[in-house]
């Protein structure tokens, strides 16, 4: 339970510009009217004992949430939840059947974000000779499969220019956006409605505002 009073001023979300869970908490933020909580960018590469997410989170990753009395969050789904909770149900819906939908929307988004990771790795192994046989294949169907479901589901049932974006429809928007930034869309069969959806989606100022960056090959 949180506490009744939160100052939001007094809290700091740790992101990064290449990652997409931390986008997802960074668009989360703005689409919640949380613009007084200070965002700082770390490096491309949060490097083991990084002084300023080492101490609040031994998994040395971002997004890191540091609440105004100085407790740390960290998993962006995680992060997430507070964000709604601080913005009074902002992003997360009450009702049970549109929670179930939007929260499964997000965890959609969250497998498609580990499968291009996983396919990165995959054809950066095979440039240096040593992958696995049949790997890039299968995720590349995976990803593909995950797709076409998209294609004429969900998110198309929503419209990209609503008042407030759900945390669904915002975890799926950065995840997309960041296999198309990793060049990983290139692999798939064209899916029309959803680029429509995402280029819509990408046109909200929450999204401009943290759009990926990239200084080095991670």
């Amino acid at each position: 339970m949180l506490p009744v009073s939160v100052d939001t001023s007094a809290m700091i979300l740790f992101s990064q510009r290449h990652s997409p869970f931390a986008r997802k908490a960074e668009v989360a933020l703005l689409e919640a009217g949380l613009a007084t909580i200070e965002v700082r960018h770390l490096a491309d590469h949060v490097s083991q004992g990084d002084e300023a997410v080492y101490p609040e989170n031994p998994l040395n990753t971002a997004p890191l949430l540091i609440l105004d009395d100085g407790r740390s969050v960290f998993e962006s789904e995680e992060i997430c939840f507070y964000i709604d909770e601080f913005s009074r149900g902002a992003l997360i819906p009450k009702d049970a059947g549109e929670r179930e939908a939007v929260l499964t929307l997000q965890h959609l988004a969250t497998g498609l974000c580990a499968l291009g990771a996983d396919l990165r790795w995959e054809l950066q192994q095979n440039d240096m000779g040593i992958s696995v046989p049949g790997l890039r294949e299968d995720l590349i169907a995976q990803l593909g499969a995950a797709y076409d479901i998209l294609e004429n589901g969900p998110p198309m049932d929503r419209t990209p220019g609503e008042a407030v974006a759900d945390i669904g429809t915002i975890a799926l928007a950065t995840a997309l956006d960041w296999l198309t930034f990793r060049g990983l869309d290139r692999y798939l069969a064209p899916h029309p409605n959803l680029d429509w959806w995402v280029d819509s989606f990408r046109e909200r100022p929450s999204m401009a505002a943290t759009e990926y960056e990239d200084l080095s090959d991670l």
